[in-house]
């Protein structure tokens, strides 16, 4: 009933914290197993759904043990809402203006960005 009348971050004293962390863990997480079962074998749509399904599983899964830890200092908090948004400025940068490195390049066109 009560999270039913508050947004859950009203109630959860971490949640900006909590969230961080899961996607901060979901964007480590899919391009490492990429990266290390391409290196040994060919790349696999099905092992990629896999790994995206995974990887949200276990961001999710850490960022619900984070709720269940009590309320955390406003630092932390600030910090947290520091780092969701420079995830988001990363990822409008990325998307218009990528480094030249081989993880942004089209494997098609041999370009970077869109």
């Amino acid at each position: 009933m009560l999270i039913e009348m508050y947004p859950l971050r009203k109630v959860v004293g971490n949640y900006y914290a909590a969230k961080a962390t899961g996607a901060i863990i979901m964007v480590i997480l899919i391009p490492a197993v990429f990266y290390s079962y391409t290196t040994f074998t060919e790349e696999n749509l099905s092992v990629d759904i896999a790994t995206f399904m995974i990887a949200v599983i276990i961001g999710q899964s850490v960022s619900f043990m984070l709720f269940r830890q009590g309320k955390q200092s406003k630092s932390k908090e600030t910090i947290a809402i520091i780092a969701i948004a420079s995830l988001a400025i990363l990822f409008v940068m990325f998307t218009f203006y990528p480094p030249h490195l081989p993880i942004f390049q089209d494997t098609t066109t041999g370009r970077y960005g869109i």
